[in-house]
């Protein structure tokens, strides 16, 4: 369940109220600088995800990528523009697991995952001001109740 909870976390990243919007657009998981506990625990090689605004005024995001052992990885989700409730496309997500994007500006977000209305991981997420790079550091506990903690790093393509 927690691979599938950092492919939903990873994608469900959030969006802003402003028109030029630095999250649109491509982002490559840059692994060589990430360290993170979901890295390890999905096996991750490679991650692409897409964002883009749609006309009702909500972003999707569409990602694919390639696990350690050749399996693909794919997802869709939506979530509101200026923060909310995040929703994924698939029917991959497990019974009671949701997210909320809270946005604080246009190159600052949070996405809390609640499983079962209990929150389990958070993620502190900050473009940088020239739009180039994205990192995100989270907090979470996983399946044994042990807390960990790590950071991703993408690159705009």
């Amino acid at each position: 369940m927690r691979k599938l909870l950092f492919v939903f976390a990873a994608l469900g990243l959030a969006g802003s109220l402003w028109a030029a919007d630095p999250i649109i657009g491509t982002w490559k998981l840059n692994v060589a600088k990430s360290n993170y506990w979901a890295l390890l625990q999905s096996n991750m090689r490679e991650l692409t995800s897409v964002y883009r605004e749609l006309e009702t005024g909500q972003i999707e995001v569409a990602a694919t990528g390639t696990r350690t052992d050749g399996s693909t990885i794919s997802f869709k989700g939506i979530f509101p523009r200026q923060g909310g409730i995040a929703k994924g496309q698939t029917d991959s997500a497990p019974e009671g697991l949701s997210s909320i994007v809270t946005v604080i500006d246009p190159y600052t977000f949070y996405l809390t995952i609640l499983e079962n209305g209990k929150q389990i991981l958070v993620y502190h997420s900050t473009i940088s001001k020239d739009g180039k790079t994205k990192r995100d550091r989270y907090k979470g506990i996983d399946d044994n109740g042990k807390a960990y903690e790590g950071v991703e790093m993408s690159d705009k393509q």
